[in-house]
């Protein structure tokens, strides 16, 4: 703990000084190597043992229709089964669907089931159960956000016999079944949903899953058991059958040092997020081993409000953008771990363009020129003002990364003469900020993941605005090239095109700043093996071949 703490004051006392700007820091020996992806496979797994998870964020809504974030879909993707799984190359492995179609416009999807799968509670699985968990999620009463944003423009479910589900669109809509491998719609017994009513919360999800969930504790810690009965598990993993752990305990650690405490005690046998300045540190201990992934999805850095003044000024959202160092932030702040990232998306989501990487660099003056020419003038004090206004804008953060990148962007816009009152909040707090009708932000906490560049969709069309749309973006030339992306074929060049020019779009609109692409590290005790991470490298894929030696 003392050790973290020490680090952590280094960290913002590099932002206070002026570090970043320009202070000499050795960091090439803390530079990460290439780690594989999954935690050293063996050919000779043994059954037995509990693994001892400690989360990076909040678990406490187990709801896949509105889970807490990140550390919840770690628990569903054990529970909940999925109609299909998906690997990192954007291949379908088939899960509780055997097979899957669709008309030859795409709005029209019809899946056949597994007839041998049992949930925990000892119901079936047929289509009724997929369609009412859908149907929940798409009834506003259960106040869905990121999963309603999954169904696109659906139109309707249906049911037609025990083993067909069929799901039609208003509009093409090709994307739909690689949507499918999210926690978020996982199915849940048939039991449970006799159970609620519309709008009841669900709080210990049952479902088909490898694993079970057996308790919380008053202390926090949930508990899933193994299914014995477990045999339809997807062609994805080695072990189709009954995991080889007994059981998983999962707990929310979010302070940072104290997380990594447990792991060295060994308290906890896996924890998420490891902090860069622990991960120089302890990645040559031969008591542990290492994976990394990349993030794919949004970079990580801010929406930007262009509604709310005076970010609603395209100079003032593009001199931060100047600002920006992004190179200095990623070395001396986080130890080299990460990418700097300027453009909407991430390496590793289809028709990422590299070219966007280049469009803003870091040129303060540049910055001062841009906002020089939009009137914002440099007045008595240190930040510029335009017509009484002055050019100070609110940050809204609720967890790190966001809120250190945060302090490091309040040292580099105020040398531009850019005002940041960063605002550090609870989840809940900070997602009613955000969302709220008040208009309340000027910059907000970016997320998302995914290989997809559908999430641009998400993240910045006009109907989702304070939905996920948080930069609050109506901008039509987007929407339309948005719209017709979701509806092309995969992997075609016109789909390709339709998402490049997105880009473009939002590159000339900036609602954002991008700072960095995430390097995740997730770090474990050596003799855990075969963790392996799903295709967005957020979260793991379901841990049947997870196991324990000694």
């Amino acid at each position: 703990m003392g050790r973290w703490a020490s680090q952590s004051l280094t960290r913002r006392e590099l932002i206070r000084r002026g570090a970043i700007g320009g202070a000499a820091v050795a960091i090439a020996a803390c530079a990460p190597a290439a780690v594989a992806p999954s935690a050293r496979p063996s050919a000779t797994p043994k059954r037995g043992g509990t693994l001892t998870w400690a989360q990076w964020d909040k678990n406490d809504d187990l709801d896949p229709a509105t889970p807490t974030g990140g550390a919840s879909l770690e628990i569903l993707g054990n529970v909940l089964d999925t109609l299909i799984l998906m690997d990192d190359d954007q291949k379908a492995y088939p899960l509780l669907a055997t097979e899957w179609k669709s008309d030859p416009d795409a709005k029209r999807f019809t899946f056949t089931l597994r007839d041998d799968v049992t949930f925990h509670d000892g119901s079936r699985l047929d289509s009724s159960a997929v369609k009412r968990t859908w149907d929940r999620i798409l009834d506003p009463k259960t106040k869905s956000t990121v999963g309603i944003g999954l169904f696109g423009p659906v139109d309707r479910i249906d049911a037609p016999d025990p083993r067909t589900v069929i799901v039609s669109f208003k509009q093409p809509y090709p994307f739909f079944p690689q949507q499918l491998w999210r926690p978020y719609l996982g199915i849940l017994s048939p039991k449970q949903l006799d159970s609620l009513k519309p709008g009841d919360k669900v709080v210990t999800p049952i479902g088909s899953g490898p694993y079970r969930l057996s308790s919380r504790s008053a202390d926090g810690v949930v508990t899933l058991t193994a299914n014995a009965d477990y045999k339809w598990g997807a062609a994805l993993l080695r072990n189709q059958s009954a995991p080889y752990l007994d059981s998983l305990k999962f707990r929310a650690v979010a302070e940072p040092g104290t997380r990594v405490a447990t792991l060295e005690s060994g308290e906890y046998l896996l924890i998420d997020e490891l902090p860069e300045p622990d991960y120089a540190r302890l990645r040559s201990d031969a008591r542990f081993t290492f994976v990394e992934t990349v993030r794919r999805g949004i970079p990580l850095g801010f929406f930007v409000n262009v509604q709310r003044p005076p970010t609603n000024d395209l100079a003032v959202r593009q001199a931060m953008n100047w600002a920006v160092d992004r190179k200095n932030i990623v070395d001396k702040v986080f130890f080299g771990v990460h990418r700097p990232s300027v453009g909407p998306l991430t390496q590793g989501v289809w028709s990422y363009l590299a070219e966007l990487e280049n469009r803003y660099t870091f040129d303060p003056k540049k910055a001062q020129q841009v906002l020089d020419d939009a009137g914002w003038k440099q007045g008595s004090g240190p930040i510029r003002e335009k017509g009484g206004q002055k050019l100070s804008l609110v940050l809204a953060s609720f967890r790190e990364p966001w809120s250190t990148i945060a302090d490091a962007l309040q040292s580099q816009f105020r040398d531009v003469g850019i005002d940041l009152m960063v605002q550090k909040m609870e989840r809940g707090p900070y997602l009613d900020f955000i969302r709220s009708t008040e208009n309340k932000h000027n910059l907000a906490a970016s997320a998302g993941g995914g290989f997809d560049p559908d999430q641009l969709r998400e993240r910045y069309h006009s109907s989702a605005i304070r939905v996920t749309n948080f930069a609050n973006v109506g901008d039509p030339q987007l929407d339309a090239a948005l719209e017709q992306g979701s509806r092309l074929p995969l992997g075609s060049a016109e789909r390709r095109k339709a998402y490049e020019d997105a880009q473009r779009r939002l590159m000339d609109l900036v609602p954002f700043v991008s700072v960095l692409t995430q390097v995740r590290v997730e770090a474990m005790a050596r003799r855990l093996h075969d963790l392996r991470m799903g295709p967005d490298g957020l979260n793991a894929l379901p841990l049947s071949d997870a196991w324990l030696e000694g």
